[in-house]
């Protein structure tokens, strides 16, 4: 199964922990896994202010960064997944980067692997496709 990471699940290969990550992780284990620019736009914020706070492994980093570019492969974006998440957030979801991904889950055929669960009441609530992985 083809499967997108958020960038919440991004975050462990980097060094950084996330709670509840490591359940979802390890049943992902067998699955061709994806990641976004998007996804490693927002992890370069979490690192940055963590790196500010002095919480910051540079040679984790380097070593997962890496590794997320060797091993996982880059999902495909287009105008119709751009116009897709933006109308998503017009109809109330507030973080444009989970609308953005969600729709490149939903334009890439793949599930989404996520710990955000306001985006998925928030795709439940709406109707929308539930494409995330559980």
């Amino acid at each position: 199964m083809k499967v997108l990471l958020d960038t919440s699940l991004l975050l462990p290969t980097l060094g950084v922990d996330v709670e509840r990550a490591d359940k979802i992780l390890k049943k992902l284990r067998n699955h061709k896994l994806y990641y976004s620019d998007f996804s490693i736009l927002e992890c370069l914020w979490v690192v940055s202010s963590l790196k500010k706070k002095g919480q910051f492994d540079r040679d984790s980093f380097e070593t997962g960064i890496r590794s997320i570019f060797e091993c996982y492969a880059k999902a495909e974006i287009n105008a119709e997944i751009i116009l897709r998440a933006f109308e998503i957030y017009e109809m109330g979801h507030k973080d444009i980067i989970d609308c953005i991904l969600y729709s490149i889950a939903l334009g890439n055929d793949t599930k989404f692997a996520s710990l955000d669960n306001e985006l998925k009441e928030f795709v439940r609530s709406n109707n929308l496709k539930y494409v995330f992985f559980e």
